[in-house]
């Protein structure tokens, strides 16, 4: 783990979907600080993009971290003046070791969203 988490370059803001009741019966969708992780943004390659169209799903970011992060699809993550959406989440070595997540970059302004 050692050279992996000397790659780990960024800490990073992990905000994640909460309901809020707008004392009107209905709810608004914003988003909690979870938490922050040590990790490393990339660009994703043309190959990525291709595979994830594929799948029918957009990516333009991959993000490092360690394996048990407390980190799930639809989160948002900033750092390094970016904020991306997590599209996806996967384990490539099965040992526990890191955990790569697919990303999309979004632009952050308001945080919150209708619901009823």
């Amino acid at each position: 783990m050692g050279l992996f988490a000397a790659l780990l370059n960024s800490t990073f803001l992990i905000q994640r979907q909460v309901r809020i009741g707008n004392g009107q019966g209905g709810w608004a969708i914003a988003y909690a600080d979870v938490g922050s992780v040590a990790g490393r943004l990339r660009p994703a390659s043309g190959a990525e993009r291709t595979v994830a169209l594929q799948e029918q799903r957009a990516i333009t970011h991959v993000l490092y971290v360690r394996a048990g992060e407390d980190i799930q699809r639809d989160d948002l993550v900033t750092g390094d003046e970016v904020t991306v959406r997590v599209q996806g989440i996967r384990e490539p070595s099965r040992a526990d070791h890191h955990l790569e997540i697919d990303c999309l970059e979004t632009q952050k302004g308001a945080t919150e969203e209708p619901g009823s």
